[in-house]
């Protein structure tokens, strides 16, 4: 009688851990809207772009998992330069999984392409460039379905290392807010 006693609630306290981590997907992706500002450097002001990410995690278990973030951004109140940023971002994201909410910071390096349409006098090329890019942050996900969450924010920053004409080292320095709804599908 009392391995039976104590059998009982052995089994139900493992289900439980079991079912919970159960509710960890093995891949999920997300759809963001983007809003960043550059700090170029050598005293010119601020850019700001809006824009978009996709992003797609594949979860090695409940707590780490693996990022792709592409993202495109534009600047279209500078009618005479037009700045286009695309950034291809990779790495590593820690989930703190609660029942309705998940926390997580990342840490994402690739690369970023720089366009505009100002064009060079003597070649009449355009300038495009390519180069470094990092984004360190995080962000929020709330629950809505098992397989819909909301991104309230997440919350980067974001440098990139292209050439460009203000500063001989290419360093733009700048956040990037994004928010946006992620889709959730498996489990681990």
């Amino acid at each position: 009688m009392k391995t039976i006693v104590f059998a009982i609630p052995l089994v139900f306290t493992a289900a439980v851990l079991n079912a919970q981590e159960n509710t960890t997907p093995a891949v999920e992706t997300g759809m963001n809207f983007s809003f960043t500002t550059l700090y170029p450097g050598s005293g010119v002001p601020s850019l700001t772009s809006t824009g978009g990410t996709g992003t797609v995690e594949y979860n090695l278990n409940r707590t780490f998992g693996v990022v792709a973030d592409l993202g495109g951004y534009r600047n279209s109140s500078d009618v005479n330069f037009n700045p286009t940023t695309f950034t291809y971002l990779f790495g590593p994201r820690v989930n703190f999984r609660m029942s309705r909410i998940t926390p997580y910071a990342q840490a994402l390096f690739g690369g970023a392409r720089v366009s505009t349409s100002l064009t060079d006098p003597v070649t009449g090329n355009s300038f495009a460039e390519n180069g470094f890019a990092m984004a360190y942050g995080g962000g929020v996900d709330v629950k809505l379905t098992d397989h819909v969450y909301v991104k309230p924010f997440q919350l980067d920053y974001l440098m990139t290392q292209t050439p460009n004409i203000w500063s001989p080292y290419g360093n733009q320095n700048g956040m990037r807010f994004s928010a946006g709804v992620v889709f959730r599908f498996g489990s681990k």
